[in-house]
């Protein structure tokens, strides 16, 4: 997995990095990373998404929520620690965590996971801050014509590995 900041231009700089770190301001965290075991064959490679951080020496606060998930398109989906009654979440903070779990913000907001298999997902703070918007490839652009539109964009399926839990991959149909 490689980990790009993605500029207001759509411009990529490779990042150093072992996973994503996502703040919100309750508190509450997600944590987005490579899948630390191996999954059934027929599940495509993707990330893992921890409600709160995966469990590892490195990470100081284990405390884990199940996942609010909403899909808004066939290739994109919005991610969230449950919590009860909230419907709006405020301002995130994406931050890159290295080997060592330390924490590195990232100024845009907006992230490009290249996976192993040379998919990728992008990920961001959601435009009506509900949680973290993931998009199957890029991020949809108005006014792309259409075949445009399908070469930058894959639909996203989820394999549930607990309440706290998500594998999330990219996929295109034949």
């Amino acid at each position: 997995m490689n980990l790009y900041i993605t500029d207001q231009k759509g411009g990529l700089a490779l990042q150093q990095g072992s996973s994503i770190v996502v703040e919100f301001d309750n508190g509450k965290t997600l944590e987005l990373a490579e899948s630390p075991q191996p999954l059934p064959a027929e599940i495509p490679d993707g990330i893992h998404i921890w409600g709160g951080r995966m469990p590892s020496v490195t990470a100081a606060d284990n405390t884990f929520s199940p996942l609010n998930i909403v899909p808004v398109a066939s290739n994109g989906m919005i991610i969230s620690p449950h919590h009860e009654n909230i419907s709006t979440w405020g301002s995130i903070a994406l931050c890159i965590a290295d080997a060592n779990g330390v924490l590195r913000q990232v100024k845009e907001n907006k992230l490009l996971i290249a996976l192993n298999n040379g998919k990728t997902v992008e990920v961001m703070a959601d435009y009506a801050s509900k949680g973290l918007l993931i998009w199957g490839g890029r991020e949809p652009i108005a006014g792309l014509p259409q075949e445009e539109t399908r070469k930058r964009t894959e639909s996203l399926g989820l394999f549930p590995l607990a309440s706290n839990v998500v594998h999330l991959f990219p996929y295109q149909l034949a």
